[in-house]
């Protein structure tokens, strides 16, 4: 059900991604960032926002940090995880794995090398940021239009 707390928790999660996307964008090597980065971030984060954060929200504040810290995490798995899948399939088109183990696998040791890549100091101020703010949006949010 729509609440004000999924709604603002999955726009601040959507101006997040925004931003994590716009940060990292210069990371990528050339040629190398995916036509769904842009995308993906944002969508992720709404996602995230709506059934991660939103349902939560209400608790009071202490609980919406941790709440916060819950939403990014979920929001930069499935970023990560959904870019190291599509780099997996390209792989296997070109027939780069012995069997579908192998390409299981390799999703995962994908996702270290993007946080590896990734893991900027810069990076890792906005999602810490980012969650407490939005997690303090959402719960004021939620507590002022239930």
């Amino acid at each position: 059900m729509p609440t004000a707390g999924r709604l603002t928790a999955a726009f601040a999660l959507a101006i997040l991604g925004a931003y994590l996307a716009y940060l990292t964008a210069p990371l990528f090597d050339e040629g190398g960032l995916p036509g769904f980065w842009w995308p993906l971030c944002i969508l992720a984060g709404v996602w995230a926002g709506w059934v991660v954060m939103g349902k939560r929200a209400g608790r009071g504040y202490s609980a919406a940090v941790g709440n916060g810290f819950t939403g990014v995490a979920a929001q930069a798995f499935w970023i990560l995880f959904l870019t190291a899948s599509a780099d997996m399939l390209q792989k296997s088109m070109r027939r780069s794995y012995d069997g579908p183990i192998e390409a299981v696998i390799d999703v995962f040791q994908l996702m270290w090398e993007y946080i590896q890549d990734l893991g900027t100091q810069d990076v890792g101020v906005a999602l810490v940021v980012g969650a407490i703010a939005a997690a303090f949006f959402s719960e004021f949010y939620a507590k002022r239009f239930p």
